[in-house]
């Protein structure tokens, strides 16, 4: 199979060849139209960054009809005031309004951040979402099976995690699991993948800014996220597929109430890397 074509409006002037981050297009010499590098083609990752590069559209690639590329349109981009204001306005949100959010809107927002970046471009981060009061029940009721059994092994991770208090509290009627929330969404990827933890964790972080642009609110769920990292059970039983792995969750929905301001977070210590300097202070 031949990579790609190149059209008679090509100028040669490298720019494809340049953006390959697998160094499949090569240019012999400058000025002269690319080619791509004979027998690798299985090592495309198919990042479109060859296509796009090309200032005269004249780069077809044949893993990527033309027709699947969306124009970017730099007028809707926020300002990086409005920007910044969301990413403060931000919240962890614990209180819920019980009513479901409709599939659709959901399928919205994953299809949103479907461009999150993944290890080598590998995208096979997926998603399983609980919805509905049994099914959330039925997951609660998972992740207390998990802090059961750590409880009475006395665990080391039940005390690091305060479980005892968990189920203790849960026994009282208190949802300190899904804090009343309508659904809660699972990113997952290949446990043997590149960098599956981070992957998901990067599409959940994305999802929950998503989630928050359009008037919905979420939370991390550390205690399904626990759950479905020292319990493989808890990730059958979700419905999450054999190979994979629960890295990510979120409880989701409507917030029950409306903030009106941000909290104060301090800055972050920053050092600008200077070479030769010593890293710890006092030396």
């Amino acid at each position: 199979m031949e990579l790609f074509t190149v059209t008679d409006g090509c100028t040669g002037c490298g720019l494809c060849a340049a953006a390959c981050p697998a160094s499949l297009v090569r240019q012999r010499t400058p000025g002269q139209p690319p080619q791509a590098l004979a027998g690798r083609e299985a090592h495309c990752i198919r990042c479109g960054h060859c296509v796009i590069a090309c200032p005269t559209k004249s780069f077809v690639h044949a893993l990527l009809p033309p027709d699947s590329f969306e124009p970017i349109r730099r007028k809707e981009f926020p300002s990086p005031g409005s920007l910044r204001h969301l990413l403060m306005a931000r919240r962890s949100c614990r209180t819920y309004n019980p009513a479901p959010v409709p599939r659709d809107d959901i399928l919205a927002l994953i299809e949103a951040v479907r461009h999150a970046p993944t290890g080598h471009n590998m995208r096979q981060v997926g998603y399983v979402v609980v919805d509905g009061p049994e099914r959330m029940d039925a997951a609660r009721q998972l992740v207390l099976d998990w802090i059961g059994l750590e409880v009475a092994a006395d665990s080391p991770r039940a005390a690091r995690l305060h479980l005892a208090g968990a189920a203790r509290a849960a026994a009282r009627g208190k949802d300190v699991i899904f804090r009343h929330a309508p659904h809660v969404i699972v990113a997952h990827a290949p446990i043997d993948g590149i960098s599956p933890e981070i992957d998901a964790t990067i599409a959940a972080s994305w999802l929950e800014i998503a989630a928050m642009a359009s008037g919905y609110a979420a939370c991390w769920c550390g205690y399904l996220m626990f759950a479905l990292a020292a319990h493989p059970p808890v990730n059958a039983a979700l419905g999450i597929p054999s190979g994979h792995q629960g890295y990510a969750a979120l409880l989701f929905g409507r917030p029950a109430t409306r903030v009106a301001q941000i909290p104060p977070r301090d800055m972050p210590p920053v050092h600008f890397y200077e070479p030769g300097a010593c890293g710890n202070e006092g030396e």
